[in-house]
């Protein structure tokens, strides 16, 4: 004898559709979530004596004739991210090194914001950073017309004495996670002498 056939059971393949479409809904989540991990705007900071140290002359807001001695921080958008908007960059620390190697603070329980390369007088001190693509913040600078080395934050501020300083720099974005950069910076009072090197 044939057995009968068992009606099928819909509450069952309903329940079974309804379980794959959640699986698939919860992919789908997953993978938006993890591309718009990896497409948010990642800072990187980098510092080298030859590539972020220049000497000019023909500045803004200096006499053409003076000339003057750059020392930068290279800031860049990781590549295939998205934009990092607003970007700002501060000076959170300096320290004076002293001879035997110990830390004397040069710029006590102060943070101040720092400019971007050639941005005007005045401007916002953000930047839209597209990816893969570098730009750069002033630290300090030193003329033949100033015996100061300047530090190039807003107010302004002056370092007198010749000697070694580790300056820290922080930069954040929207929607990226904040950066530090560590910088040794080597100034024997002239503008000549102006020079740096990444802290290890």
């Amino acid at each position: 004898m044939v057995p009968a056939s068992q009606p099928l059971n819909w509450n069952a393949i309903g329940a079974l559709g309804q379980w794959f479409a959640g699986v698939a809904t919860l992919a789908v989540i997953g993978y938006m979530i993890w591309q718009d991990s990896f497409r948010r705007p990642k800072l990187l900071l980098g510092f080298d004596n030859e590539r972020d140290v220049k000497s000019q002359s023909n500045t803004v807001g200096l006499p053409p004739t003076v000339l003057s001695r750059w020392l930068r921080v290279r800031v860049t958008n990781g590549k295939h991210r998205r934009v990092a908007e607003a970007s700002r960059a501060y000076l959170i620390g300096i320290k004076k090194i002293g001879p035997n190697g110990q830390h004397q603070d040069a710029f006590p329980n102060d943070v101040r914001p720092l400019g971007w390369t050639h941005d005007p007088p005045g401007s916002a001190g953000t930047r839209d950073l597209l990816p893969g693509v570098d730009h750069w913040v002033d630290v300090a600078a030193a003329s033949d017309a100033a015996p100061d080395l300047q530090v190039c934050v807003q107010p302004g501020w002056v370092l007198q004495d010749p000697g070694d300083y580790l300056i820290t720099v922080q930069v954040s974005a929207k929607g990226a996670a904040p950066e530090k950069i560590d910088v040794l910076v080597h100034w024997g009072g002239t503008w000549q002498s102006l020079r740096g090197e990444r802290a290890k």
